[in-house]
């Protein structure tokens, strides 16, 4: 209730009053009136409020929720709820961090299909438009994955000196695990495990099979800085040389 409307009631009146009136004279015909109103408004088409049958979430218009977004604040809170409930599960860090790059290898998989058919939807095209090259399937994912899942693009993309197999996708700023605390016996965890899972089901659906993993590289300027290594299968450092040839 509004302050005016406490403010209008009168001295010993209740606050009430001032918004609701009742009259205990009101005649047979006003009832009557009231009614034949009512009625007419049960039966008034305008008073008739469309009713969506459809409510599978499978026929919805992919295209709709293109460009809406979640608040960072869900997104995080639903990783903290995913990490909680996996950490009760597992006996290790390491267990929980594989069964944090599952999880998020599922959902890696199906951002993918749905990132595909919204570019061929875009498009006109009938069949979603696969790469094969290696360096643009990267660049895919460090930009247009990235993007639809923290709101950018990650901070670089490089390869490894250590090996020509090995591609490192950095985040100075992680935006899912900057609120969360590691604590001292579980110093080694990397929570961004779910984000390297998400980045091997997104290569696995593009038949670039890779081992993934999330490593924490700190610096002065950037405490959680994280790393995200790719390690590709021989077959398609094979496959990159025979199409480049």
């Amino acid at each position: 209730m509004s302050s005016s409307a406490v403010m209008s009631a009168g001295p010993g009146t209740p606050a009430s009053a001032s918004l609701y009136s009742y009259s205990t004279n009101t005649s047979s015909s006003t009832i009557a009136a009231q009614q034949r109103l009512a009625s007419t408004s049960r039966h008034s088409p305008q008073a008739s409020l469309p009713v969506n049958a459809s409510t599978n979430i499978l026929e919805r218009p992919l295209n709709r929720t293109r460009t809406s977004e979640v608040s960072l604040a869900a997104w995080a809170f639903m990783l903290a709820e995913i990490i909680s409930y996996s950490q009760s599960r597992v006996d290790s860090v390491n267990d929980l961090e594989k069964r944090l790059s599952a999880l998020g290898y599922e959902a890696g998989q199906r951002i993918l299909s749905l990132l595909l058919v919204r570019q061929a939807q875009g498009n006109n095209m009938k069949d979603p438009r696969r790469e094969h090259r290696l360096i643009p399937i990267l660049q895919f994912v460090h930009t247009q994955v990235y993007r639809y899942c923290f709101g950018r693009p990650a901070d670089g993309l490089e390869r490894s000196v250590e090996g020509e197999d090995e591609y490192m996708i950095t985040m100075n700023q992680p935006p899912l695990t900057q609120y969360i605390s590691v604590p001292k016996d579980m110093g080694g965890l990397s929570c961004e495990a779910f984000t390297a899972g998400i980045v091997e089901g997104v290569l696995d659906g593009l038949d670039v099979p890779a081992r993934v993993t999330a490593h924490t590289v700190a610096t002065d300027q950037y405490p959680q800085r994280t790393v995200i290594l790719v390690k590709l299968d021989q077959r398609v450092m094979d496959r990159e040389a025979t199409l480049g040839k």
